[in-house]
């Protein structure tokens, strides 16, 4: 049996930044209004021509040149988590390949804002088992293309960006994955979604004008489930491996929203100096938040090697998990 270590770390964000006080000129919102739900300030918006492959591609080269000066050669899989692809045909993992220029299998994971939770299973679970040695996993969103901004409701809640791990073999098995556990109730797919473009509702004029090309959501319906399910799940992992909430070093998690990380952590009396939190900068970044969340609280000197980390994505779908990983 191996052990799983993160060799290499990377974050873009776009230069194009969006204050609170922006949004006010364009729409019936304000910065206090924004920043008492949401936690939010500001968030990075991808200029025109930008893709998610071209924030993944900027990511990926940073982490890829930390893990190249510990020794990774070769990069066996790309795994890319992202909900805004660059085409719905072909991956959004392939493209990045091509512009990489590196030989390696490629795999998107598209599973709402949990993706990259998911990712970080499928990509651990392949080297462990001696598939792989070396893992390029990516969270990477565009996703400012797929708003509304007449809908105030959800534009003000997104922002663009990626964050890139690379994952290597040990022979230290104690490193990596701990645990995980998953979930998905998809009979509330319609939470969060966008009506038109797949097999269902094809893209047409009608779908256009009535503005079903964009992102949907049932914000209260999302909080509820969310606070009803997350720290009865993350109870159940804990207990599972023989610890309490303050035994974890650090947690992080998907960063959708303030208040619902807030009362998760109140839930399960989680001391506050062991949750990072960045939405207040970069907004909801969907499968990009956590890379990007845990790249700022690896360089603030918030884990060493030993500690564990708790990963908590939850999204559309419905879906939701958390992994409990060993630095």
């Amino acid at each position: 049996m191996f052990g799983v270590e993160i060799t290499g770390l990377g974050i873009y964000v776009p230069s194009r930044k969006i204050t609170n006080f922006d949004l006010e000129k364009i729409m019936d919102t304000s910065d206090e209004w924004i920043y008492q739900r949401t936690g939010i300030k500001q968030r990075y918006v991808v200029e025109n021509g930008i893709s998610t492959s071209d924030l993944a591609l900027a990511a990926s080269k940073i982490a890829l040149e930390e893990a190249r000066r510990k020794g990774v050669k070769d990069i066996d899989y790309i795994i890319l988590a992202t909900n805004s692809p660059d085409y719905l045909i072909p991956s959004t993992s392939s493209v990045l390949q091509g512009k990489l220029g590196i030989s390696a299998g490629t795999l998107d994971v598209f599973s709402g804002c949990t993706g990259f939770v998911y990712a970080l299973i499928v990509a651990s679970s392949l080297i462990k088992s001696n598939l792989s040695k070396n893992v390029l996993l990516v969270g990477a969103e565009a996703i400012s293309k797929y708003l509304d901004w007449q809908d105030r409701t959800v534009s003000i809640l997104l922002g663009d960006g990626a964050g890139a791990f690379v994952l290597s073999q040990t022979n230290d098995k104690d490193k990596g994955i701990i645990d995980s556990n998953v979930g998905t109730d998809g009979t509330l797919a319609e939470l969060i979604y966008i009506p038109a473009g797949g097999t269902k509702k094809p893209f047409d004029k009608k779908s256009l004008e009535e503005r079903e090309v964009y992102i949907k959501m049932q914000g209260r319906e999302v909080f509820k489930k969310v606070v009803s399910i997350l720290p009865t799940e993350i109870k159940k992992l804990l207990d599972k491996n023989g610890l309490k909430p303050n035994d974890v070093d650090l947690y992080i998690f998907h960063q959708a929203n303030i208040r619902i990380i807030n009362t998760v952590v109140e839930t399960l009396e989680i001391d506050k100096s062991r949750v990072y939190n960045n939405i207040e900068k970069y907004a909801n970044t969907s499968a990009a938040s956590i890379p990007i969340a845990f790249y700022e609280a690896y360089m603030n000197g918030l884990v060493k090697p030993g500690s564990i980390v708790l990963f908590s994505g939850f999204g559309a779908g419905f879906t939701w998990a958390n992994v409990l990983w060993k630095i």
